[in-house]
């Protein structure tokens, strides 16, 4: 599989859907790789925030997003049916991500980097980035669900396909962790409000 060449992406496949361009990528040649490009584009800033939310070591994230990428583009190639591509990549990550969980040993560890959201670092804003220090405090399966809905902005449907759980459970889980990313955000915000009346 190759991302990086000479080849340009046709401005026709910019005008095609992500299934489209899943479809084309079963052609082959040419015309298989620049469709592939064009939904990796589209695809990689999602996918690599959401392996950043499962999977806080870079190392590990980077591992899990490269596999992801890999096996959406093998199960294209082998024809597998798929109704929604960014929910279907999605879900191989997550997979990828509990086979790894299982077949490690239980590990301590405390990290202190950030969720990588595909956002440029000149848009950055400091809210943003307390939103992403509130998120390392939630558990996990809350993490993960307010992360699809907000960051990936995937339907619950879609998240409950993903999580293999109910469409209640998934808006319970999402609720319960913008309750307490507020909670966690009440001083910050306060004094936010605070140094704004001063100015």
């Amino acid at each position: 599989m190759r991302l990086r060449g000479s080849h340009k992406s046709p401005a026709r496949l910019t005008e095609c859907t992500d299934l489209e361009l899943y479809l084309k990528v079963r052609e082959g040649g040419s015309v298989g790789e620049s469709a592939f490009r064009e939904l990796y584009g589209r695809l990689a800033g999602n996918l690599y925030a959401y392996c950043r939310c499962l999977a806080w070591r870079r190392e590990e994230s980077d591992d899990l997003f490269q596999e992801a990428i890999t096996r959406l583009y093998e199960g294209a190639l082998q024809g597998r049916e798929v109704s929604n591509v960014a929910g279907y990549v999605i879900k191989i990550a997550r997979n990828l991500y509990l086979n790894m969980q299982r077949d490690r040993k239980p590990v301590i560890s405390i990290e202190h980097d950030t969720l990588a959201v595909a956002v440029p670092s000149h848009e950055k804003t400091e809210m943003l980035e307390l939103i992403h220090m509130a998120m390392e405090l939630l558990p996990e399966d809350y993490r993960e669900a307010f992360f699809l809905r907000e960051f990936a902005d995937m339907p619950y449907e879609e998240i409950a396909k993903v999580m293999n759980l109910t469409n209640v459970n998934v808006r319970i889980r999402v609720t319960r962790a913008r309750e307490k990313i507020r909670k966690i955000l009440e001083p910050y915000i306060a004094e936010y409000e605070h140094e704004q009346k001063k100015q």
